[in-house]
């Protein structure tokens, strides 16, 4: 497997690691300690992906905890969304289910990575831009 496809691979596994700690939508001391949990998983996923394949495994520990800490605070961001709605019971599960899927693909078909990564850009950028909306009627009282 040539670097691309391992950096692909680590990228999806990084992902997972980070959406599966993020599906509680948890946040305070419980949220900071998954969110520790989910870059030091990302990391190592990360690293190991590419020092399986005989690369250096240095830039995967980094570059996988940068990937699971966007994916988690995204997803996190969705999960709590969706309790505070009183929206169904299992979309925690869901999600994790989720992410279990997507760390298989990589394993198999590892771009799949980049269509995830797409994804959770789309939906943070989509989050962001309805979240500075959400007041905008607020700000125009004054």
């Amino acid at each position: 497997m040539d670097l691309f496809l391992a950096g692909c691979q680590g990228l999806g596994l990084a992902l997972a690691a980070g959406a599966f700690s993020g599906a509680s939508g948890r946040d305070g001391a419980l949220g900071a300690l998954l969110l520790g949990a989910a870059m030091i998983g990302g990391g190592a996923l990360f690293g190991w992906s590419l020092g399986q394949e005989d690369h250096s495994a240095w830039p995967g520990f980094i570059a996988g905890a940068v990937c699971a800490a966007f994916a988690f605070v995204v997803v996190r961001g969705i999960a709590a969304g969706a309790r505070a709605r009183g929206g169904d019971a299992y979309s925690g599960a869901l999600i994790a289910f989720a992410a279990l899927a997507l760390a298989g693909l990589s394993l198999v078909v590892s771009p799949v990575s980049l269509v995830a990564l797409a994804a959770l850009g789309w939906l943070w950028v989509g989050r962001s831009r309805r979240e500075s909306r959400k007041y905008e009627g607020l700000r125009t009282l004054r």
